[in-house]
């Protein structure tokens, strides 16, 4: 059986690869793409059933934070970013000048985390928006012609029936 939903199909298509462009372009100009791990895992899925439409939209667990940011009065656990300032190679200083270690480091971000919260990026969260306000008359549109194509294709094969004699 064709896909009879293929424009709806594309239009769903180019907001997915509009929405990956635009939030990665957001994490480059934020300069939130330190191992590009982020990056490298957005993406999108979508599906065209017969009676319905699924989209999603993938990457890795901790974009929300990216994207959302994170409110004052919880402290983030060290661990989570022991990597990401061994990475960016930063290390503070104790009271003599010399360099403290990653995990204390860590702890010592982690704090002022929960202090002072991190803001929120919208990397993700404004393309979607502006995306999706574009969205809706796209997908009305081509359900539109994939009804048509639907109908077309109905009337064709009613038509060949016709001739030929069948029903």
């Amino acid at each position: 059986m064709e896909n009879r939903n293929r424009n709806t199909q594309l239009a769903l298509e180019k907001f997915g690869k509009y929405l990956v462009t635009e939030s990665r372009k957001n994490l480059t100009r934020k300069n939130k793409n330190n191992t590009r791990k982020l990056y490298d895992s957005l993406d999108y899925d979508v599906q065209v059933m017969e009676n319905s439409l699924d989209f999603g939209f993938i990457m890795e667990e901790y974009g929300e934070w990216v994207d959302k940011g994170r409110k004052k009065g919880k402290m983030p656990p060290p661990s989570a970013l022991r990597k990401w300032v061994e990475q960016r190679r930063i290390q503070f200083r104790d009271n003599r000048g010399r360099f403290k270690t990653y995990e204390s480091t860590a702890w010592a971000i982690a704090k002022s985390i929960k202090k002072r919260g991190i803001p929120a990026t919208e990397f993700y969260s404004r393309p979607f928006n502006l995306g999706y306000q574009r969205l809706p008359d796209e997908v009305v549109q081509a359900y539109a012609l994939d009804v048509q194509d639907f109908l077309e294709f109905t009337i064709d094969e009613l038509n060949k029936k016709y001739k030929d004699g069948s029903n």
